[in-house]
């Protein structure tokens, strides 16, 4: 399975922090895109036999099946950005998707710290470390071709985001 996000952001409120001189809080509303894709495969081998008095029957068989699903769910959110130190961020972000456009529905939430690596006149580059809950709920077709993923998955996340 691979996700890929890309969203635009833009800051809609900044303030300077409350507890220390150099930090500063950041709200920001953001919209882009999830794209999914998911691959499976499936290699079943079976062997039978039938004793009916002295014959023995046997029958081999293999059944292989492959299939790839992929759809792009919009989405919108919002991002609490918090500096407490030159190049260190705490940051708070969720999102809303899905809408019926890919999935029926989708939603994330991320608790993160982000320590700025780099910097350029363009970019700014960051890594970070965090918690993530991220739920899906797609489903298509029906009867015999009906595929259906509906399912929160949550743990750590370690990322590189490129600002711009």
């Amino acid at each position: 399975m691979v996700i890929a996000e890309a969203a635009a952001a833009y800051e809609i409120a900044r303030w300077r922090g409350l507890f220390s001189p150099g930090s500063s809080t950041a709200l920001e509303l953001y919209a882009g895109g999830r794209a999914w894709w998911q691959h499976a495969d499936l290699d079943l081998a079976a062997v039978g036999t039938l004793n009916v008095f002295d014959l023995t029957f046997t029958r081999a068989g293999v059944l292989t099946a492959s299939k790839s699903v992929s759809w792009v769910d919009p989405l919108v959110g919002v991002r609490l950005r918090h500096q407490f130190a030159p190049a260190w961020n705490f940051v708070l972000s969720g999102d809303v998707g899905g809408f019926g456009v890919g999935s029926k529905s989708s939603w994330q939430a991320l608790a993160a710290l982000d320590y700025e690596f780099c910097r350029t006149k363009t970019v700014v580059w960051s890594g970070m470390v965090g918690y993530k809950a991220l739920f899906v709920n797609y489903s298509q077709g029906s009867g015999l071709t009906h595929y259906e993923y509906d399912m929160t998955m949550f743990g750590p996340i370690f990322g590189v985001t490129a600002r711009f």
